[in-house]
């Protein structure tokens, strides 16, 4: 990815309600409780003084999603999605696609 895990790190610890632990585990939560409530959970790993994959996990706005993709490295940084339940990986629109096409499913 376009970053360092350090670098990951030091964006995420400062977003409102995000815990972010040592070992690059994660949680992140929406300030409302109310109908537009969200969560996200997941790791980063990272190798070679690099961010190498993030592992996450939940729902969120897309504007939420879009402000974790950038600590993340994006745009700048081009991403590849692993579906896997599906066995697929597609890239970041086609991602965005997939999920709205899931959203309120169980």
């Amino acid at each position: 990815m376009g970053c360092s895990f350090e670098s990951a790190q030091s964006r995420l610890i400062n977003l409102p309600r995000m815990l972010f632990e040592p070992d690059g585990s994660f949680v992140w939560v929406h300030e409302n409780d109310g109908d537009d409530a969200w969560q996200l959970d997941g790791v980063l790993f990272d190798r070679n003084g690099r961010l190498h994959s993030a592992e996450i996990k939940g729902n969120c706005s897309d504007e939420a999603f879009d402000t974790l993709l950038s600590a993340l490295g994006w745009p700048g940084t081009d991403l590849v999605f692993q579906l896997s339940d599906e066995a697929i990986f597609i890239d970041e629109g086609e991602f965005r696609r997939f999920a709205a096409s899931q959203d309120g499913q169980a």
